[in-house]
């Protein structure tokens, strides 16, 4: 599938940035922006650009590669959650949140959080929850509540194994660097 890139200047570096991205990063810098006083925005907005560059520049390993929305959202979660810079001043222009311009959630198997196969941790990351509750649940399922353990085999083989990225990474592994 053809996506629309963008060159965008960010912190004095030139990017090449799919329209999905640009969107995601957009949107974040807005409301960052929203929630600064007048006097520190300019400078603060300099610095949060220079930071994301140097993580885009630092993810990025050849010349030609696009910044693409899991690169967006790795450095967001890096930079922090807008809500870190305080109450909002105003309301942003664009009122949709990161999330929002971010692609659907699927629910994947996990490559790294793996006892058996990974449905566990798939599911906890799915949730955003510990996946050693998840598992202490599923035990207590399969053995006192009634839950058959063909659930979780259907599970294994319905839920895909969690792709790697662009870097060869999945989400577990860069997510467990942080």
């Amino acid at each position: 599938m053809m996506k629309k890139t963008l060159n965008v200047n960010i912190g004095a570096v030139v990017f090449t940035i799919d329209e999905d991205a640009y969107l995601m990063l957009n949107a974040y810098y807005e409301d960052i922006r929203s929630r600064l006083c007048e006097n520190d925005r300019k400078e603060v907005m300099e610095d949060i650009e220079a930071r994301t560059a140097d993580i885009f520049r630092e993810n990025l390993t050849s010349h030609g590669q696009v910044v693409d929305v899991v690169l967006v959202k790795r450095a967001i979660a890096i930079l922090g959650s807008a809500q870190t810079f305080g109450e909002r001043q105003y309301a942003p222009k664009d009122t949709f949140s990161a999330e929002e311009h971010s692609l659907p959630r699927k629910c994947y198997r996990s490559r790294t959080d793996s006892v058996i196969g990974g449905v566990c941790g798939g599911i906890a990351e799915y949730f955003h929850i510990d996946s050693m509750l998840v598992r202490i649940l599923t035990f207590l399922l399969v053995f006192f509540g009634g839950l058959s353990l063909w659930v979780y085999i259907i599970l294994w083989i319905l839920l895909p194994l969690r792709p790697c990225d662009n870097y060869g990474k999945s989400y577990d592994e860069r997510k467990s660097r942080r």
